[in-house]
């Protein structure tokens, strides 16, 4: 595969912190989890955080009961940041969104403000180490209950303007729809921050619809889109970013068999502005390049549609104006 597809600067807009943990780093941590959650031996323990390579949604987010359960600790959180941060640098990725669900990690003695603290603190140690820029978008879970979600959004108001940029709403589609959580969202949009939702993902057309109407300005995922047509029209016409993930759409769509039946493509003809993100880099054993190279593969893109895709997420990120120019400008100032 070519090398200048890991030679063009890059921007990554969908990747979860508690699902892009260092293999080597969860094996450390391993050694930290209570007696009764130990696994006897590294296979074992990568079984568990590496689902199968077709697997549904809920088999897919039960490795994170594994991830999450690590990362109980400023240290483990700050790491867990830098360490992203640095494995995106190296493969000359120059912005990156991560999200995370801080109300998963007060189990131990943070508070929320506290975890979003550690998180942007190893963005800052990061940014300082290889001059990548970061911000945090927080998560609320669509099976939780509207008064958490709530408090999700308020986190992400005390924080606005100070690393974080976007709330989302994530976890299993079936029987949880995102309107539930209509208030979050409005609080959200209120305090000044953007909105993306996961929807389509492994399922349920219906719910990119209802993340529509609900305002999100990025549909995570939406890889079921093409089964609801005037939803799709709608995309369209709004001209909403998709934030797709190929190989973790590939692993849990339950309709690929290949990434060239990945409708990403049709998409991108349709005019939808396509992004290309890795999703959760542990779980589904990949980088962006990877991503890249993989779609390059099966659908035959040129360098040219490959940076289009790239100024598709520059322009669907949630960066102030002035770091987007600077994205374009490092973007274009690179030969082809």
């Amino acid at each position: 595969m070519p090398s200048w597809i890991r030679r063009l600067p890059k921007v990554e807009l969908h990747v979860h912190l508690d699902g892009s943990l260092r293999m080597k780093t969860v094996q450390e941590w391993a050694d930290t989890l209570p007696p009764q959650r130990r696994f006897p031996n590294r296979r074992a323990l990568r079984e568990a955080v590496i689902p199968s390579q077709r697997c549904t949604l809920e088999e897919y987010l039960q490795a994170f009961d594994v991830t999450v359960a690590m990362m109980q600790s400023y240290e483990t959180l700050e790491r867990a940041a830098f360490e992203l941060c640095e494995d995106a640098a190296k493969e000359n990725i120059i912005y990156l969104e991560i999200r995370f669900a801080p109300l998963l990690h007060t189990a131990g003695d943070l508070n929320p403000r506290e975890v979003v603290l550690a998180t942007l603190s190893g963005i800052e140690r990061g940014h300082e180490a290889t001059g990548i820029e970061a911000n945090l978008i927080l998560t609320a879970l669509k099976q939780g209950s509207t008064e958490v979600s709530m408090e999700v959004a308020q986190l992400a108001a005390q924080f606005a303007k100070q690393g974080v940029v976007a709330i989302d709403l994530a976890g299993p589609e079936r029987l949880y729809p995102p309107q539930i959580h209509r208030e979050a969202v409005d609080l959200a949009k209120d305090s000044g921050l953007h909105v993306t939702i996961h929807a389509g993902e492994s399922c349920c057309p219906e719910q990119i619809k209802a993340a529509v109407d609900l305002g999100a300005e990025r549909i995570g995922h939406g890889v079921y889109l093409f089964q609801a047509p005037d939803t799709e029209t709608r995309v369209v016409e709004l001209g909403i970013p998709l934030e797709t993930c190929p190989t973790s759409n590939l692993q849990i769509s339950g309709f690929m068999n290949d990434y060239r039946d990945h409708p990403l493509k049709r998409y991108d003809e349709l005019g939808i502005p396509v992004t290309i993100n890795t999703d959760n880099r542990l779980m589904s054993q990949t980088d962006l390049t990877h991503e890249f190279e993989a779609i390059v593969g099966a659908f035959s893109f040129n360098e040219n549609d490959v940076r289009r895709l790239i100024r598709n997420g520059v322009e669907a990120s949630f960066a102030p104006e002035e770091v987007k120019q600077d994205l374009r400008h490092r973007l274009a100032s690179v030969p082809s």
